[in-house]
C-alpha cells in the first residue's frame, strides 16, 4: 500500500498564525517582513532609498511600541517619499523597495499616522497576511527575472522562492513569538 504524502502549505500555515496575533505585533512583523524583503534586493536597491526605507522601519518599530505616530516616523516617511521620488520619478510608482516598506508602515501605523495628520478619512487597512502574500509573490517574480532559463524552469523558481520567502516568514514568526505568561 502506498503512502500519501503529506504537505504542509506553508502560505496557509502563516495566513493561520498571523490570525492569531494582535494588532501591534502584527505591525512589528510586517516591518521585519520587509526588512527582510530589503535585504534580499540590497545590492538593486539605491543606497540612499534604502537608508530611507531602514530608516522608516526602524521609526515605524518605535512608533508601534510607543502607540503613537512619533515626529521621527512622520519626518521618514516623508524623507522616503522625497527620496523615492526622486529615483523614481514618481510618487505613485515608488521603487520596490520603498513601496513595500511604506506597505508594512500602513500595516503597524495607518491609524496612528491617520490621527497625528488629522486626517479623518478612513482609509482601507492592508494586514499581515496581505503583505507577507504581496512579499512572497514580488520575491518570487523577483528571482524569476534572474533565473537564465525560461518557460516552466522560471515558473519552477518563482515556485520555490514563494515557498522559501514563506518558509521564512513562518520561522520567524515562530522565533520571535514571547513566551506565553
Amino acid at each position: 500500500m502506498e503512502q500519501e504524502l503529506s504537505v504542509i502549505v506553508l502560505p496557509r500555515l502563516l495566513h493561520d498564525l498571523l490570525g492569531q496575533v494582535d494588532e501591534r505585533r502584527a505591525g512589528h512583523l510586517a516591518l521585519d517582513f520587509a526588512q527582510h524583503a530589503l535585504d534580499i534586493r540590497q545590492g538593486e536597491i539605491e543606497e540612499k532609498v534604502m537608508a530611507a526605507c531602514q530608516e522608516c522601519l526602524m521609526a515605524a518599530h518605535e512608533a508601534i511600541r510607543l502607540g503613537e505616530a512619533t515626529p521621527r516616523l512622520l519626518q521618514a516617511q516623508e524623507r522616503l517619499y522625497a527620496v523615492a521620488e526622486r529615483w523614481e520619478g514618481n510618487r505613485n510608482s515608488l521603487a520596490t523597495g520603498a513601496g513595500l516598506t511604506v506597505q508594512a508602515v500602513r500595516v503597524g501605523c495607518q491609524r496612528m499616522l491617520e490621527e497625528a495628520r488629522e486626517h479623518v478619512m478612513r482609509t482601507s487597512l492592508i494586514t499581515c497576511q496581505d503583505l507577507a502574500r504581496e512579499i512572497q509573490s514580488d520575491i518570487g517574480a523577483w528571482y524569476a527575472e534572474r533565473t537564465p532559463h525560461e518557460g516552466d524552469d522560471r515558473r519552477h523558481a518563482a515556485r520555490r522562492a514563494r515557498w522559501e520567502e514563506a518558509r521564512w516568514q513562518v520561522q520567524h514568526l515562530i522565533e520571535t513569538e514571547p513566551a506565553p505568561g
